[in-house]
């Protein structure tokens, strides 16, 4: 492809992507998930005129878990100036080969969509090592992603644990109670730099189909509202909760929660994953938990 046409394309590309964005200058299209480098096998050689790549666990291995279905898509400008985007099919074994036409394309993002206990929850696949800016599709375009159940996204150097942002993992909303409708009464707050040990006991596999493992995680509660909120980078999964805190004076207290289904404090609650419809996928949010200590 000459220098001149090469820049024709760019401008072209310009123009399209310029014409996605609102006048207040939000998206009208979904964002595509951030990408960075993963422990999974670097992506393979590219093949001249082609899109290729496969979609594998984070560690490399296939992903077996039983009716998964994938969407790779790859948007760009072709040399004639036409704005298209393309969805190769993808096999059984998370490869992918489709024949692209001469242009510039803009780096691909997919989705997986897993089916969980009836329900369908379709995440972002991370690409590995992906290229930034456009690229040509005379030489080749490959790229390889991976499905992630934890961990920090890219991007993030310092995740913070109270961003839910910051992780693949799920998440479990906490909602300090500072009044108990069960009993009518107001709640004391934890004395500020109490610890509070949560327990998480999978009462499913997780999302993957793999068995899932009994989760601590204790955090510190800040009087001042800068403490926990949330507990993040959770494998997606339906657990039961439980927690005890620590005071600083070395005493406990049991925690008392409350789920989205049953209003009464108890020394467990259910959390389930549920499947939220939003405009271009689905995604999962577990319910939140409402606890206070007695």
């Amino acid at each position: 492809m000459n220098d001149r046409l090469s820049h024709r394309l760019a401008l072209l590309l310009v123009v399209a992507v310029a014409g996605s964005i609102g006048c207040d200058g939000s998206s009208s299209t979904a964002a595509a998930p951030p990408g960075g480098k993963t422990d999974a096998a670097a992506n393979a050689p590219a093949e001249p005129g082609h899109f290729t790549g496969r979609i594998t666990r984070a560690d490399g291995s296939p992903i077996t878990t039983a009716g998964v279905e994938y969407e790779v898509s790859i948007s760009g400008v072709t040399e004639v100036g036409e704005n298209n985007t393309f969805k190769p099919p993808v096999g059984a074994d998370g490869t992918f080969n489709l024949k692209l036409p001469q242009g510039l394309f803009k780096p691909p993002y997919g989705t997986i969509t897993v089916p969980f206990e009836g329900k369908k929850y379709s995440l972002w696949l991370e690409p590995v090592d992906p290229a930034k800016g456009t690229r040509e599709s005379t030489p080749g375009i490959a790229q390889n992603f991976v499905w992630r159940l934890t961990g920090a996204r890219p991007g993030t150097p310092n995740p913070d644990a109270n961003n839910a942002t910051h992780w693949f993992g799920s998440t479990i909303r906490l909602i300090a109670s500072t009044f108990r409708d069960d009993i009518g009464q107001n709640v004391k707050p934890l004395p500020d730099g109490s610890k509070v040990t949560w327990t998480l006991k999978p009462t499913s596999k997780l999302i993957d189909g793999s068995e899932g493992k009994q989760l601590t995680v204790e955090r510190t509660w800040r009087a001042d509202g800068s403490g926990f909120d949330n507990l993040n980078d959770l494998p997606a999964a339906n657990y039961e909760v439980s927690a005890v805190a620590t005071l600083p004076d070395g005493s406990t207290k049991p925690v008392l929660l409350t789920d989205m289904e049953d209003r009464r404090y108890k020394p467990t609650a259910k959390v389930i994953l549920q499947p939220e419809e939003s405009l271009y996928h689905y995604v999962y949010l577990p319910r939140q938990i409402s606890w206070a200590v007695e």
